[in-house]
């Protein structure tokens, strides 16, 4: 008798029985249809380790192994041991539950989403993780008494996700912007507006009924008070911060609007039995808080105040007879001995005593290529170590470094008042001032014929004047763009920016990192006739024995090559190194050195870029090239942009570029071997001349030239990684758009006058009632809302309407 046994499968993805066998994939078995999705997710984005992770761990509890004393512990974290590192972190904290927040730039799908929600199931000791995509943040729930912070971010790190823990805590950053307070503004003005129109309804239709007439208008005056008191608060901020300053902007007369139609209405109401007009004041109100809402709402996940400390680490490995310890950066004092490791900046100026340092200077100065150090030399902060550690000796606190230089400038103290005066603003002061003395003229007029009619028409004048259209088609047109450009991956810091964008009529670009790609350098060889693989294996033998950042390049390109032996190796700063490779002698360096003085061939079409010359036993067989690699597109962007603005180049690399860049830029508008100090210098000195700037870098080393132009645009290759403190951020991909994007911010600023024109077509309607002393309630109530939806609806469909040509 055969006994048929019944094989029993579980689930792939969530370990359950599977109860049928036909849902499979990639050889896999899975319960249901969504365990499967889940996997294909985690699949295509290469994040299965998960599924190992989980195996692992279900291993050790049925062994009784705790897999936190498994997971292996580095001394990259070492700094997360350090209680007053801990408490700055931690967002709250006692003893059963601990709330931490942290930036993760690696999340990028909904499948990190998936796995970050579900660390729980990894450690137990995680009871929460909440994610926030747009901002890259993890808000993490543990308990303290099953696991440390530390551990925490290593069970981070070992799923793919290390957080981003900087001295100037990221994260704290961005959560500094709230609109809670004016969302709050926002419902009280909507709630109020609908009430009192709901009031206001009888006396529309002449249905009034005189018993109910005075009670409906004290009703409305009560729901207007906290309108006009907290809903338009910012109202009167803003222009007693104006006034303190002595400037008149366009908040005066919409303040003055706001502010007569309140007390003429309240007066109309308690003494003259009237209806007031405070369906058009809280109306207006809301409208006009429903724009700086639009406008405001934007890219607040994305930081665009920057300093130095935003690029150091939290901590700092201090050397002590004791052994190491980690040292939060702002105890680090003059004399400490730190190590610094691969691709770790160096937080402090110090003097490199032992290892090679390779220091990539980059964000300081621009410069591209790393710097070789032996010991005994100075190190500045700010540079980065490539290769082994190092270890030095702080001779300054990192207050006083060479890197916090930049930020003792002006450019770094000024606030946010920008040189370019606003269309607003410029409108606000003579708008104001028309209207006060049209208002008084009027009432001067009525008081010597009908003295009764004066006091109307000064407030009606005042009513029907206020430039509530152009304060709506501003915001909603800016706000539109501002969208608009967002979506070709230029983010604004405000939209502001879009009329200072349009008011710009020089361009200053950055160099390296902007102009040029930050991919790896790419290696052409230049042979008459190709090095055979043992000539190959000959020059790796040789360039691997230097430091030298081209050596290095040469010995990441030859790695199909033989090591050989070699004797008699010598460097020689300047020029070049030789050495006998298996009894050959081979020089490689400048074309002088390693041709002996002779002529050499041209390098012909390569003579842009940086080349490197190989002869062997005497005789030249050519070269090694290391073109510039500049960005796609970057021809027919500059084309564009030279026949509308004037074109500078500030770089702190070397001018062999110049050549080549002479296209675009004019001789004297080329700077090399710049220094951070001498670009903001260059920016200040062509604002002296009158000119409105617009700076475009991507490295710290531009952060004083872009605060200081008119408009900073910081270059990028991913909008949530660390860029420089601008008014926007410019995803590289997007570079070949920007003249484009000008030209849609000068239509923007079209269409706000445009708009405006229109608005006062509007007031010459409602004003023809004003002058005659005999503006109504209906009047207002109609006439406000249609002009302010009418300035809506061009602001919107104009702006959305027009195509951001490239």
């Amino acid at each position: 008798m055969n006994t048929a046994t019944i094989a029993s499968t579980t689930c792939y993805h969530c370990g359950n029985d599977c109860t049928d066998h036909d849902i499979r994939y990639e050889e896999k078995y899975f319960c249901c249809d969504g365990c499967k999705t889940v996997y294909s997710i985690l699949s295509q984005h290469q994040l299965c380790q998960y599924y190992t992770l989980k195996e692992s761990l279900d291993d050790q509890s049925r062994s009784g192994v705790n897999h936190k004393e498994n997971r292996a512990r580095t001394t990259q974290f070492d700094f997360l041991d350090h209680p007053d590192i801990v408490a700055q972190l931690l967002e709250f904290s006692n003893e059963s539950v601990a709330k931490v927040t942290f930036y993760v730039p690696t999340i990028h799908c909904s499948s990190c989403l998936w796995l970050l929600e579900h660390l729980y199931r990894i450690d137990p000791g995680i009871q929460q993780s909440r994610i926030d995509f747009l901002k890259k943040q993890v808000h993490l729930t543990y308990q303290p008494s099953k696991l440390t912070l530390r551990q925490v971010v290593e069970l981070l790190t070992s799923v793919g996700y290390e957080p981003l823990i900087s001295l100037n805590d990221v994260v704290k950053e961005q959560q500094k912007p709230s609109y809670r307070p004016l969302l709050y503004r926002l419902a009280l003005a909507g709630f109020c507006s609908g009430n009192i129109m709901l009031f206001s309804f009888p006396e529309y239709l002449g249905l009034d009924d005189p018993s109910f007439k005075h009670l409906f208008g004290i009703v409305n005056m009560l729901l207007a008070i906290p309108v006009v008191a907290y809903s338009a608060s910012g109202y009167f901020e803003s222009v007693w911060t104006s006034l303190k300053k002595g400037m008149i902007n366009i908040d005066l007369p919409i303040l003055l609007g706001i502010l007569v139609a309140f007390f003429r209405g309240s007066y109309e109401v308690l003494f003259i039995d009237g209806a007031g007009y405070f369906d058009s004041l809280t109306g207006l109100v809301f409208f006009l808080l429903c724009g700086k809402w639009f406008q405001q709402r934007t890219h607040e996940f994305l930081s665009f105040e920057r300093d130095y400390k935003s690029y150091f680490p939290l901590a700092v490995t201090v050397l002590k007879a004791s052994g190491e310890t980690a040292v939060p950066v702002a105890q680090l004092r003059k004399g400490d001995r730190i190590r610094v490791r691969n691709h770790e900046l160096i937080p402090a100026d110090g003097i490199l005593y032992k290892g090679q340092g390779m220091i990539d200077y980059s964000f300081v100065t621009g410069e591209s290529e790393p710097e070789s150090r032996q010991p005994g030399a100075l190190l500045y902060a700010g540079g980065k170590q490539i290769g082994e550690a190092i270890e030095l000796e702080v001779v300054r606190n990192v207050s006083q470094s060479y890197l916090t230089q930049l930020w003792n400038n002006d450019a770094f103290r000024k606030g946010d008042s920008s040189r370019i005066l606003t269309f607003a603003d410029a409108v606000g002061k003579y708008f104001t001032l028309t209207v006060i003395t049209l208002a008084t003229l009027v009432s001067l007029y009525w008081y010597t014929h009908d003295p009764a009619r004066a006091i109307n028409a000064f407030t009606a004048v005042l009513i029907i004047a206020c430039p509530c259209a152009l304060s709506l088609s501003y915001p909603f047109a800016l706000g539109n763009g501002l969208r608009k450009l967002s979506k070709q991956k230029l983010y604004l810091k405000n939209a502001e920016v879009i009329e200072q964008m349009a008011a710009c009529d020089t361009v200053v670009f950055d160099k390296t990192g902007t102009l040029t790609t930050t991919t790896p350098t790419l290696v052409v060889d230049s042979f008459d006739q190709p090095l055979t693989a043992y000539e190959r294996s000959l020059v790796a033998s040789l360039v691997r024995q230097s430091a030298h950042p081209l050596s290095r390049k040469l010995t990441s390109h030859l790695t199909d090559a033989l090591p050989l032996r070699i004797d008699g190796f010598t460097e020689i700063p300047g020029h070049g190194i030789q050495g006998l490779v298996d009894d050959w002698l081979i020089k490689v360096g400048s074309r002088t050195f390693v041709n002996g003085g002779d002529d050499a061939p041209t390098d012909g079409h390569l003579s842009t870029g940086t080349t490197v010359h190989l002869s062997i036993e005497g005789k030249y067989r050519g070269c090694f090239c290391f073109p510039n690699q500049y960005r796609p597109g970057l021809d027919a962007m500059l084309d564009a942009l030279k026949t509308t603005h004037a074109l500078y180049l500030l770089s702190g690399d070397n001018d062999t570029a110049r050549p080549e860049l002479a296209r675009w830029f004019a001789p004297d508008a080329m700077t090399f071997n710049c220094q951070p100090q001498q670009k903001l210098t260059v920016v200040q000195q062509l604002q002296q001349q009158g000119r409105r700037v617009m700076m475009i870098g991507d490295g710290l080393n531009d952060a004083g030239a872009l605060k200081q132009a008119d408009v900073g645009i910081a270059l990028t290759d991913d909008t949530i990684q660390f860029t420089p403190a601008s008014d926007a951020i410019l995803e590289a991909s997007s570079l070949p758009k920007l003249p484009g994007m000008l030209r849609y911010t000068r239509f923007g600023m079209r269409v706000i006058r445009f708009s405006f024109i229109v608005s006062l077509l509007y007031n010459f309607v409602g004003l023809s009632y004003a002058l005659t002393g005999n503006l109504s309630p209906v009047v207002a109530a109609i006439l406000m809302p249609v002009s302010s939806a009418t300035m809506l609806l061009i602001a919107t469909i104009g702006m959305r309407w027009k195509k951001l040509s490239v």
